[in-house]
């Protein structure tokens, strides 16, 4: 069964980095906190330098940890400078409180009042997740980012030693922006759930390129949502995803053009 062949509801939202408008994104808080507010999680994937895999979405850590405020920093704060760890010393929850990013502290005094107390957080492993997806029995959506530096069958060999320790116990779409990754993940495990993650432009022939890729869904950005040929996919047996909207009607504008996931904040 291919992973959105799991859900009856037609109209999914996943909780984009957990519910990341009101708690740090890509920690266990957000996604604890997502629970109840979407169909299933998605996070980001980056293996660290002596190669265990991170929860992180950007390719540098400044952004959402205390790296700085750290002496043993390298510039440029890099997550593939860092073991395991140094990563998991970091604080990668208390910039959301000084930073408010989706302005919703500023707009819920009690929110804010919560989060003065929330404990520093880790940055999380996947097990972890998988742990708390098991939990709730929340399915996720393994975004593997793009990590040039590194060879797209080491990191499809890597990726599936790691999620092999879930021991089934949590439904996973695994997607990225790499689809070498994707294709070389295909052709290691044909029966893995995968998604091309597309921005900017659409590949020529795109039912062709996704069964090359060897990918079931495909996640766009906004503006591709409008000109993506949804009629060509579905006959082809692919389903088809937005990210990120946070606004409720252009939702559900997306659902009524015949999109059947919707990434977003949990605003």
């Amino acid at each position: 069964m291919g992973f959105y062949e799991l859900f009856e509801n037609r109209r999914l939202k996943a909780a984009h980095r957990g519910r990341r408008a009101r708690r740090p994104e890509n920690t266990l808080a957000a996604f604890e906190a997502a629970v109840g507010h979407g169909d299933f999680w998605e996070l980001d994937l980056q293996l660290s330098r002596d190669g265990e895999w991170i929860v992180i979405h950007d390719e540098t850590l400044e952004r959402t940890t205390d790296i700085e405020a750290r002496e043993e920093g390298l510039r440029p704060y890099r997550v593939r400078d860092y073991d395991l760890a140094s990563l998991r010393r970091l604080d990668a929850g208390s910039w959301f409180v000084r930073e408010d990013p989706f302005g919703t502290l500023a707009q819920d005094a009690t929110l804010r009042r919560e989060l003065q107390d929330l404990p520093p957080q880790q940055l999380p492993t996947p097990a972890e997740v998988a742990k708390l997806a098991r939990r709730y029995r929340v399915p996720l959506n393994l975004e593997i980012k793009d990590m040039p530096h590194r060879d797209a069958q080491e990191v499809a060999r890597s990726f599936l030693r790691m999620i092999a320790s879930f021991d089934g116990s949590v439904d996973l779409l695994v997607s990225s922006f790499n689809h070498r990754y994707l294709a070389a993940l295909h052709a290691l495990d044909p029966v893995l759930c995968l998604a091309a993650n597309i921005e900017g432009s659409l590949p020529p022939d795109l039912p062709e390129y996704l069964r090359r890729c060897g990918a079931k869904a495909c996640h766009v950005d906004l503006p591709l949502a409008w000109k993506l040929p949804l009629d060509e996919l579905r006959a082809a047996g692919i389903t088809c995803g937005v990210f990120t909207v946070n606004d409720i009607q252009t939702q559900a504008l997306l659902y009524d053009r015949g999109f059947r996931a919707i990434f977003c904040d949990g605003i």
